[in-house]
């Protein structure tokens, strides 16, 4: 039995191919799991108690404000 096989030759190129669109696709899901993560925490800390979060250092007022600030001034810190 023979077996056409032209689409074969062009293989690696395919292949290469999904690379290109997978990159971006990976950084994306893996900050949005750190975000989701992150909203997590908050979320969960501003559900402490008060003598809890004073234990650690934290102000209820903190935590609202973190919430509050955009993306893009958090990563300044």
């Amino acid at each position: 039995m023979l077996v056409n096989l032209p689409m074969l030759v062009n293989l690696p190129m395919l292949v290469n191919l999904p690379l290109v669109a997978v990159g971006p696709l990976a950084d994306w899901v893996r900050h949005r799991a750190e975000q989701k993560a992150l909203m997590k925490a908050t979320d969960e800390l501003s559900e402490s108690p008060d003598d809890m979060l004073s234990d650690i250092g934290i102000s209820r007022d903190d935590i609202t404000t973190f919430a509050f600030r955009s993306p893009a001034s958090r990563r300044r810190g």
